[in-house]
């Protein structure tokens, strides 16, 4: 068995695993090996959460935004970070 990469017909990057005699263009009907699919992701909530973070660190306008450009990396971060790697754990499972 072996590793291929390749980008399906919406762009995404995918990864494969696929038999050592294959082709490389069979790697679509291989095992799924890349990130599990941010679709099962409650994106209503993330954005209420960058949402509050952004209130909560007063990013209220471009100004403050380009003063605190740590603030928005941390805010995004902190809506992200927790539900993707719930995701992750719970394809693991």
């Amino acid at each position: 068995m072996r590793i291929v990469d390749w980008i399906d017909d919406k762009g995404y990057k995918r990864r494969s695993l696929v038999r050592d005699k294959d082709p490389d263009s069979s790697a679509r009907f291989g095992i799924p090996q890349g990130p599990p699919s941010l679709d099962e992701l409650d994106w209503k909530a993330i954005k209420r959460d960058l949402h509050n973070q952004l209130m909560d660190r007063g990013l209220h306008t471009y100004q403050d935004v380009t003063k605190q450009q740590n603030g928005v990396t941390g805010s995004v971060l902190a809506a992200v970070r927790k539900p993707l790697i719930l995701l992750y754990r719970k394809r693991r499972d």
